[in-house]
């Protein structure tokens, strides 16, 4: 039986695979890693911060704005990468014989690499703002270890039942889109009217997104109560995307 380095070998080679794939024969090749997210950030300050002049609680809109693009990078991209990354590996799953589930955690290894090059961005802009460093961005840790749990039961469940209903992508690629509307990412959660904010708040990402940005921009950050809700939806998720991925695993080879 192989070893836990061997499947952490195996985990490696297969995100730096995918890495390698999805910059080959592109002219600026990683440079997207920064490019794809300043895109982002140019439309939305043009969208909402121009045009319909969103609220960023104090904060200049197009560093309110990257912050959040940061984090829903990961989100998105390793949600969606993570779906299709069985169906994409159909061959290697057939054929060899390991923990399938390496498979959709290199996708998501890939999205927090580009996740973690995109901050560097965010970081330099801080300090060339003159942001010093201080204990509130700790938060920054338990924040990042919530939505990573969140992240992976999700594309466990997902990258499992799209082996068998290959419609699951779709509903992903569209549920992505739902959830970065509700999601405040490019505006500020404030601008919910109160009677939807109870509604709204079931979005596990909101308390996240708005409690990273009060650690960042030095607000004042809530207590560790703030988070309870996400950590319990986070831990949830990940024990029941794991448990479909465990039952699913044996028909993978027959039905990839």
């Amino acid at each position: 039986m192989a070893s836990l380095a061997d499947w952490s070998y195996l985990l490696y080679q297969l995100t730096l695979r995918d890495l390698k794939a999805r910059y080959k024969q592109t002219f600026l090749g990683p440079f997207w890693v920064f490019g794809r997210p300043v895109v982002e950030l140019v439309v939305y300050v043009m969208v909402f911060g121009v045009f319909l002049r969103a609220p960023s609680d104090g904060v200049p809109y197009g560093l309110f704005a990257y912050s959040g693009i940061v984090l829903w990078t990961f989100v998105a991209g390793g949600l969606s990468r993570g779906t299709r990354s069985i169906t994409a590996h159909a061959g290697l799953v057939s054929q060899a014989v390991f923990p399938k589930a390496v498979i959709p955690l290199s996708a998501l290894a890939g999205a927090a690499i580009d996740a973690l090059l995109a901050g560097t961005l965010l970081a330099v802009w801080l300090a060339v703002r003159g942001a010093s460093a201080s204990l509130e961005l700790l938060w920054v840790v338990p924040i990042a270890v919530i939505v990573v749990a969140i992240v992976t039961g999700l594309t466990l469940a997902t990258s499992a039942l799209s082996v068998f209903y290959r419609d699951v992508t779709h509903l992903v690629d569209v549920g992505v889109r739902i959830w970065l509307l509700l999601t405040p990412v490019a505006y500020a959660a404030s601008v919910v009217p109160a009677p939807y904010r109870r509604w709204y708040d079931f979005n596990p990402l909101v308390a996240l997104f708005d409690t990273l940005r009060r650690a960042l921009f030095g607000g004042a950050v809530p207590g560790p109560g703030a988070l309870v809700y996400p950590v319990v939806v986070g831990g949830v998720l990940l024990v029941a995307g794991a448990l479909v991925f465990r039952y699913a695993e044996p028909f993978f080879a027959e039905s990839v």
